[in-house]
């Protein structure tokens, strides 16, 4: 019986020490990406404007640390079709990624951006709690 304790006790060592160590995650960064076409209209370089003043000035510190991230991305463009596909992105706006390891990991369309054109500051407001729940669910 002493025997067979130590075996398993043995193979229990083995199978922990040869199983993979779970270290901790890696936060998930957050791309805030304004999907465009090759052609933008004033209305379209207006939303874009606002979007990356937004992210840029507003959520500096997330900037700053890594954790937020702002671009485009030209739709027509091989990259652009296959993401704003994947993202289910019918036309151009702000989504927000969440990236794990180089992978998008969950989206989310900004769908109230063009309502808001008229209004910067309401647009700045939207954005910005856009993106800070966003970054905060992104844990």
């Amino acid at each position: 019986m002493a025997r067979l304790i130590v075996a398993i006790a043995s193979a229990l060592a083995v199978a922990v020490m040869a199983a993979p160590a779970q270290g901790p995650q890696a936060p998930a960064t957050v791309q805030a990406t304004y999907f465009r076409y090759e052609y933008r209209c004033y209305s379209c370089l207006k939303l874009e404007r606002w979007a990356g003043l937004v992210i840029q000035e507003g959520l500096k510190d997330s900037i700053r640390t890594g954790r937020l991230k702002w671009g485009t991305m030209d739709m027509e463009s091989p990259q652009g079709a296959a993401l704003a596909d994947k993202i289910g992105l019918m036309n151009k706006n702000v989504v927000l990624m969440e990236m794990r390891g180089g992978k998008m990991t969950r989206s989310k369309e900004l769908v109230n951006t063009w309502k808001l054109l008229r209004d910067s500051a309401a647009f700045a407001s939207y954005v910005k709690t856009e993106t800070i729940a966003f970054l905060k669910e992104a844990r």
